[in-house]
Protein backbone atom coordinates (compact mmCIF):
# COMPACT_ATOMS: atom_id res chain seq x y z
CA UNK A 1 0.00 0.00 0.00
CA UNK A 2 1.42 3.77 -0.84
CA UNK A 3 1.59 6.25 1.42
CA UNK A 4 -0.90 7.91 -0.11
CA UNK A 5 -3.22 5.34 -0.04
CA UNK A 6 -2.80 4.37 3.69
CA UNK A 7 -3.88 8.33 4.26
CA UNK A 8 -6.67 7.84 2.62
CA UNK A 9 -8.04 4.73 4.43
CA UNK A 10 -7.01 6.31 7.81
CA UNK A 11 -9.03 9.41 6.50
CA UNK A 12 -12.22 7.57 5.77
CA UNK A 13 -11.81 5.47 8.99
CA UNK A 14 -12.05 8.55 10.72
CA UNK A 15 -15.07 9.60 9.22
CA UNK A 16 -16.82 6.36 9.95
CA UNK A 17 -15.94 7.00 13.08
CA UNK A 18 -17.12 10.52 13.41
CA UNK A 19 -19.90 9.64 12.06
CA UNK A 20 -20.56 7.03 14.96
CA UNK A 21 -19.51 9.54 17.71
CA UNK A 22 -19.95 12.78 16.23
CA UNK A 23 -19.27 15.76 18.84
CA UNK A 24 -16.63 14.07 20.55
CA UNK A 25 -13.42 12.45 21.04
CA UNK A 26 -12.49 8.78 21.32
CA UNK A 27 -9.77 7.07 22.14
CA UNK A 28 -10.31 5.22 17.92
CA UNK A 29 -10.31 8.57 16.96
CA UNK A 30 -6.99 9.80 18.74
CA UNK A 31 -5.28 6.36 17.53
CA UNK A 32 -6.36 7.57 13.94
CA UNK A 33 -4.86 10.97 14.26
CA UNK A 34 -1.64 9.84 15.76
CA UNK A 35 -1.42 7.66 12.78
CA UNK A 36 -2.54 10.27 10.08
CA UNK A 37 0.21 12.73 11.85
CA UNK A 38 2.80 9.91 11.32
CA UNK A 39 1.69 9.39 7.65
CA UNK A 40 1.29 13.06 6.83
CA UNK A 41 4.93 13.71 6.96
CA UNK A 42 5.44 11.04 4.47
CA UNK A 43 3.64 12.30 1.64
CA UNK A 44 4.57 14.69 -1.26
CA UNK A 45 3.01 18.34 -1.65
CA UNK A 46 1.04 16.92 -4.42
CA UNK A 47 -0.26 14.57 -2.74
CA UNK A 48 -0.94 16.42 0.49
CA UNK A 49 -3.02 18.90 -1.99
CA UNK A 50 -4.83 16.29 -3.22
CA UNK A 51 -5.65 14.76 0.01
CA UNK A 52 -7.01 18.06 0.82
CA UNK A 53 -9.59 17.89 -1.28
CA UNK A 54 -10.39 14.45 -0.39
CA UNK A 55 -11.06 15.57 3.18
CA UNK A 56 -13.21 18.26 2.52
CA UNK A 57 -15.31 15.84 0.50
CA UNK A 58 -15.12 13.70 3.18
CA UNK A 59 -16.15 16.77 5.29
CA UNK A 60 -13.56 16.17 7.92
CA UNK A 61 -12.56 19.60 9.40
CA UNK A 62 -9.31 20.70 10.04
CA UNK A 63 -9.85 20.76 13.81
CA UNK A 64 -10.55 16.69 13.36
CA UNK A 65 -7.47 16.32 10.87
CA UNK A 66 -5.12 17.58 12.98
CA UNK A 67 -2.14 15.76 10.69
CA UNK A 68 -2.95 18.37 8.53
CA UNK A 69 -0.55 21.44 9.83
CA UNK A 70 -2.39 25.18 9.90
Amino acid sequence: MTVYNRYRTLLHQLALVRARAPGGDSPEADALLDSMDEVWDALSEGERAALERERARLAVSASDARAVPA
